[in-house]
């Protein structure tokens, strides 16, 4: 028990000087101490113009760039999932900001699944493999 506790007092002081730390101000948000001169109301009357134009992005995506990337592909619906299912696999799905790169070698096994998922599940081998005789 006598071990537990001395465990837990470099803890305790971790914790109380961070909450000591996190009172006082951040550093440099002296410069945005300001006072307005318009309402909440007065400045959402300003920008409605500018959304109800598609002038200003909504969340993450302005919705008239992304209409202006959509790309036809030439893949059918079973090749994609057997693509992202094969780099689900090899672990080379994005998650947070971690964006992993598949090697050549790896990339070449995700366009194998998805030829074989055209196929039906038929062997197929890369161009570049060398055939033994």
């Amino acid at each position: 028990m006598k071990a537990s506790k001395s465990l837990l007092l470099p803890i305790a002081f971790t914790l109380t000087a961070g909450a000591a730390f996190a009172e006082g101000p951040l550093e440099g948000n002296e410069v945005f101490n300001f006072q307005s001169t318009l309402s909440r109301a007065d400045v959402q009357a300003q920008v409605a113009p500018a959304y109800k134009a598609d002038q200003i992005a909504r969340g993450e995506a302005n919705p008239a760039q992304a209409q202006a990337t959509v790309v036809a592909s030439q893949l059918s619906r079973a090749q994609v999932l057997a693509e992202a299912a094969e780099a689900r696999r090899l672990g080379l799905v994005a998650s947070g900001e971690i964006l992993p790169v598949a090697t050549p070698q790896q990339a070449e096994q995700i366009r194998l699944a998805g030829l074989r998922a055209v196929q039906g599940n038929a062997v197929v081998q890369a161009p570049s493999a060398v055939q033994a005789h």
